[in-house]
């Protein structure tokens, strides 16, 4: 027995107007079809569905008995296309974020304020990790967007990235620190003692490959996961850094650390949001809001 949804929807249609015609015009259908509907799905019952009076149709025991059925099945269509509206107009969905750390902190707040002051309705996820992570997170399905600061390119298929904004790393120096001046040469960092941050670290990977190009051979003495926790170990004493420049400027208005302009190329990065090549409705809504705050300047 194959019944077509179709079919139904003709059936509860008759059945609530008690004519065909009636339900021809509410259906967009021609009567011929709709008698036609009726038939077959007649046939697939196997007992006639309604019989004809000089007023109209009038159902049958058997069409008594579908009549709840098909009109459950208008009824779950209805709900289909209201829920699919209200998706496309953010009236409800879920958004999930991942971002490395310093956009964590530093980008993505403003722009999650402007994106709920629109979008109440929608469920925020928000996870933070460092950029080998955030992109892991995205290509696994596990975010629906991820905000990177590190060197990825050429990015892996099926991502599609805006840069968001632009950011310089800048070595953080307690302010007591011998290296605290105002300008330094590449020279004066040759085996410098330096805070890492973790391995997959944007920023780390960045900071690596400056120094790499510039021949430099730096002492690292320490690995700490987060810009937080790095700021706290150099304002202790325990080295320099390098850091977002987003990160540090409070410390830096402060005088709580100090941060010598380099003469090293390459410091500057890109921040990047990540998407599938088709993204939801709520990623591209908050994406929106990234590039807007772009246009304010970070």
């Amino acid at each position: 027995m194959l019944l077509h949804a179709e079919h139904l929807l003709t059936f509860a249609a008759v059945a609530r107007s008690g004519s065909l015609t009636a339900a021809a015009r509410e259906r967009h259908l021609s009567q011929p079809s709709v008698s036609t509907q009726l038939k077959l799905l007649s046939e697939a019952v196997g007992e006639p569905l309604f019989t004809r009076h000089r007023q109209g149709v009038r159902l049958t025991p058997a069409g008594e008995a579908l009549l709840p059925h098909a009109r459950a099945l208008g009824r779950a269509l209805d709900g289909a296309r209201q829920w699919a509206s209200d998706l496309q107009d953010l009236r409800h969905g879920t958004l999930r974020v991942v971002a490395s750390n310093t956009l964590a902190a530093q980008v993505l707040p403003r722009a999650l304020a402007a994106f709920h002051a629109r979008h109440p309705a929608v469920t925020l996820h928000i996870q933070t990790g460092n950029t080998r992570e955030a992109v892991r997170a995205l290509l696994e399905g596990q975010a629906d967007l991820a905000l990177i600061e590190g060197p990825v390119q050429p990015f892996p298929e099926g991502v599609q990235a805006s840069v968001i904004g632009h950011d310089t790393l800048r070595l953080i120096l307690p302010p007591q620190h011998p290296l605290a001046r105002p300008h330094l040469a590449a020279d004066d960092l040759q085996h410098l003692k330096v805070i890492w941050r973790e391995p997959g670290s944007g920023t780390r990977e960045v900071a690596e490959g400056v120094l790499r190009q510039a021949g430099l051979t730096v002492q690292p003495v320490l690995e700490l996961a987060g810009t937080e926790a790095i700021k706290e170990a150099v304002m202790s004493g325990l080295g320099a850094a390098f850091v977002s420049e987003l990160s540090v400027r409070r410390e830096l208005a402060a005088g709580q650390l100090a941060s010598p302009a380099l003469s090293l190329p390459g410091l500057e990065r890109d921040l990047t949001a990540l998407t599938p090549e088709m993204p939801s409705r709520t990623a591209r809504a908050l994406l929106e809001d990234l590039l807007a705050i772009q246009g304010e300047g970070l």
